[in-house]
């Protein structure tokens, strides 16, 4: 009999804890999205739904691309569910299976991936198994779910993970200044300007076509046009802003201005913790390799208690 009310016990947490995971859809102008919904299979319990927005570049759902994989977004996603939280996280235009048949300048921009964020948010926030919708950016995604937040009343809360504090072309003049030299950062900084006022480029030297190309021109130019201290001090909504002492991509400094933009954001530096929210001692982004293509590193310890303290705070 003792030996059956712990079987019974078992089955009970078992069925209790349960896991969904559903591949769902949202048309967006020019773009049907593709995404993987997770909840706790439990019909009669209301939750947050976390909707993870990926950084740039050809990062997937899963925070991966074709050069690494390192399943930090799809590990950010079990800890929520985890934890009773549900959580969407979806392939940006263009990358995984969000495929476009237009790749136009205009359905490919900066603007686009805002009102996708948008149109996710206002998809569930009538669904009745979700009582609130937090946006939680990383990287780029920061921006976008600031950006989100601010076009639409159906988000509750935002969380930034490693975003910037500047515009994107200050960013990058720091990146790419760690491996320039003197003259080299000289001519990017020039390019960089140009792009910032909305122009493209008349000429582009065959050494720095990877980051100019004509065809990212204007994708650049439509990112330069948002300033992150702008969307974070008109967001109506809470903030908690979490970056790592060593993000080789976004220095600690970018969250203090995104701090001092909207002090009354929650706020949490979190010591030893790389770009893609995992442990590391080492500073330099080209000793970190490795860890960004080590699939099975899990998440910096220290990540989840910031992150659920807020969600049980502003949910």
């Amino acid at each position: 009999m003792k030996h059956l009310a712990i079987l019974i016990s078992v089955l009970f947490v078992s069925q209790l804890w349960a896991i969904n995971e559903e591949e769902v859809e949202l048309d967006s102008d020019g773009c049907t999205l593709k995404g993987t919904l997770t909840t706790q299979d439990d019909p009669s319990k209301s939750t947050a739904l976390v909707i993870l927005i990926a950084g740039s570049g050809p990062t997937d759902r899963n925070g991966n691309n074709q050069q690494m994989t390192n399943n930090s977004l799809k590990m950010l996603s079990d800890m929520l569910v985890e934890n009773g939280y549900a959580c969407l996280r979806y392939d940006k235009r263009a990358i995984g299976k969000s495929e476009v048949t237009d790749f136009s300048h205009q359905n490919i921009s900066f603007h686009k991936f805002i009102d996708d964020a948008v149109g996710w948010a206002d998809k569930y926030a009538g669904d009745v198994r979700f009582h609130s919708i937090v946006l939680a950016g990383h990287s780029q995604g920061s921006l976008v779910a600031m950006c989100a937040a601010n076009k639409t009343e159906n988000v509750n809360a935002v969380i930034s993970l490693a975003g910037a504090g500047q515009g994107i072309h200050e960013v990058l003049k720091w990146q790419l200044g760690q491996t320039l030299s003197a003259e080299m950062r000289g001519i990017v900084d020039a390019k960089l300007d140009t792009l910032a006022m909305g122009d493209t480029l008349k000429t582009v030297p065959d050494y720095l076509m990877q980051l100019f190309h004509p065809n990212i021109q204007p994708f650049l130019i439509s990112w330069m046009k948002y300033d992150p201290q702008e969307e974070a001090k008109n967001l109506k909504v809470p903030l908690l802003i979490i970056n790592g002492t060593t993000d080789a991509q976004i220095q600690v400094s970018e969250a203090e201005k995104l701090h001092a933009a909207k002090p009354d954001a929650d706020y949490s530096i979190i010591k030893n913790m790389n770009h893609i929210l995992k442990f590391t001692k080492l500073k330099n982004g080209l000793e970190q390799l490795e860890i960004y293509s080590d699939p099975d590193l899990p998440l910096h310890k220290k990540l989840a208690k910031p992150i659920l303290s807020f969600l049980e705070e502003n949910t």
